[in-house]
């Protein structure tokens, strides 16, 4: 199969102002601007097909409406993508069980440099308490001539376009840590660090670590200031369990543990008991639990097995 020449890459200023928010993530992300084309299915567009086009590139979002075999009505938007008129991918969401409103995000965005296409994107939510924004990229290879999908996901919240929040010309799925939610509080009571994704070819990149983004995580440092001039420090674990780690990828681990030494609530054992090896579908712990003495210790199993502190820093300070 023939396809055309791949076109010129644009490359346009970043968004501002996303109303795609997630525990406060939305104050540190730009808006899809011009080179970002971004449609939304929810209530007020209702179940009618939506559609974006970019050059030669066309995406077309529709539901299916079908019941599951408990008699359920059940809702999942599929999204058909055409090349110069010729079908080259499809992707399906989230379904959506016992519910006629669509909560869909579809997208067409330059996430990969390396291929001749922009990427099509389609964010969807499953519906239920905090659950489950599922993210599915269609994809061309290298050649321009194979597309593929990638899946990132599910994580906790709505649907999320990508963003450009360094206004580099890179677009990136931008959430939060999800190990974070309940480990040592309530889901409100959280405050994960940023979660960076970087579409690399077949699969997607946690890049939240590299040197690039330090800007982005000494903005969620600056926005977290205003918890330390509460004087109950409701849920103290909870939130300084992301604060010390977006100190770490800030290179300032050291100060950040100082500060969650003066603050953390010694009354609290959430997060003391820990499943290093996952949890299987019954929610039972795939390996043996290890139980730690005080929140210190266990935060710092935590950080270093979630990767934001090396075993170097274990001893220390």
């Amino acid at each position: 199969m023939a396809f055309p020449a791949p076109p010129f890459r644009w490359r346009l200023p970043p968004w501002v102002g996303s109303p795609l928010t997630a525990i406060g993530i939305g104050l540190l992300l730009a808006a899809p601007g011009p080179a970002s084309q971004v449609r939304t299915a929810d209530a007020e567009s209702g179940l009618r097909p939506l559609l974006l086009r970019q050059g030669p590139l066309e995406a077309l979002l529709q539901h299916e409406r079908r019941r599951d075999a408990d008699g359920l009505a059940t809702l999942q938007p599929i999204v058909v993508v055409r090349l110069e008129g010729r079908e080259v991918g499809r992707l399906k969401g989230a379904v959506k069980v016992g519910s006629s409103q669509p909560m869909a995000l579809l997208q067409i965005a330059d996430l990969d440099p390396a291929n001749p296409w922009p990427e099509v994107l389609l964010s969807s939510f499953s519906g239920g308490a905090h659950c489950c924004n599922d993210t599915r990229v269609l994809s061309s290879d290298a050649a321009g001539g194979g597309w593929h999908t990638v899946a990132l996901g599910p994580f906790n919240g709505v649907v999320r376009a990508a963003t450009d929040p360094l206004g580099l010309g890179r677009w990136l799925v931008v959430d939060v840590d999800n190990r974070f939610l309940y480990e040592f509080s309530s889901y409100a009571g959280s405050r994960p660090p940023l979660r960076i994704w970087q579409l690399d070819g077949r699969r997607f990149e946690d890049v939240s670590h590299q040197a690039a983004f330090v800007p982005l995580h000494r903005r969620a440092l600056r926005d977290m200031e205003s918890w330390f001039e509460q004087t109950d420090g409701s849920e103290a674990n909870g939130f300084l369990a992301g604060y010390v780690a977006t100190k770490a990828l800030v290179g300032e681990f050291t100060e950040g543990w100082q500060r969650m030494l003066a603050r953390y609530d010694r009354s609290s054992d959430l997060g003391l008991r820990q499943c290093a090896a996952g949890h299987g579908s019954d929610g039972r712990c795939l390996g043996a639990e290890v139980e730690h003495a005080t929140y210190p210790e266990a935060l710092r199993a935590f950080l270093l097995h979630t990767g934001y502190i090396g075993r170097g820093e274990t001893q220390r300070p």
